[in-house]
């Protein structure tokens, strides 16, 4: 099955193309502009993102599985900030390393007890025929006192997996991809297609 992904995040597509290998061919569009993520919920963003590349490729593609997501990282302390804003966290043209600045100073006064956290992900599956499926992923972690690690992206290096005393910038790609928010919705997804 070939299954284009719409995503302009290098570090996602890399995982997709990981975790759905050998289940699914995933395919990058090379013209693919990310849309306004106008909507409230993870869901509706995902929604929007997957309807989207649908749209542009219903002149040439129009049997396409498009596949889209939404993820962002909750934080208890923060009362679930940032949310569905994780990737606009501290302001437009961010890097990734200045929201984790942003968030770690945001937490400077809140003891290791107090810093819960999930990671969320969200896909929505566009099917040529049939509703699309969505899925949820999630895990429970912890946000550290300081950054941890170099690998994978966005606030992994500030995402504390403790069944693993690791932060999800410190595990392999092999071991993330075991245990990740994506992984696990990934893995509802391949179980609903096959169901």
């Amino acid at each position: 099955m070939r299954v284009y992904l719409a995503t302009g995040n290098a570090g996602k597509l890399r995982e997709f193309r990981s975790l759905l290998d050998g289940a699914a061919e995933v395919v990058f569009p090379a013209t693919y502009t990310s849309p306004e993520e106008s909507e409230h919920s993870y869901e509706g963003n995902a929604a929007i993102k997957a309807r989207a590349l649908v749209e542009r490729l219903r002149s040439t593609e129009p049997d396409a599985f498009v596949l889209a997501d939404d993820s962002g990282l909750e934080v208890e302390a923060l009362g679930g900030a940032p949310g569905v804003l994780s990737a606009r966290y501290g302001g437009e043209g961010l890097s990734w390393s200045a929201r984790r600045a942003v968030l770690l100073r945001a937490l400077a006064d809140v003891p290791e007890a107090r810093r819960r956290a999930r990671f969320i992900d969200v896909l929505h599956l566009e099917r040529p025929s049939g509703r699309p499926f969505v899925i949820r992923g999630e895990v429970e972690g912890l946000i550290p006192l300081q950054e941890r690690g170099d690998g994978g992206f966005s606030y992994d290096a500030v995402f504390y997996y403790p069944p693993l005393r690791k932060t999800f910038a410190e595990l392999s790609e092999e071991e993330k991809n075991r245990v990740s928010h994506r992984a696990l919705a990934v893995r509802g997804l391949l179980e609903a297609l096959h169901s």
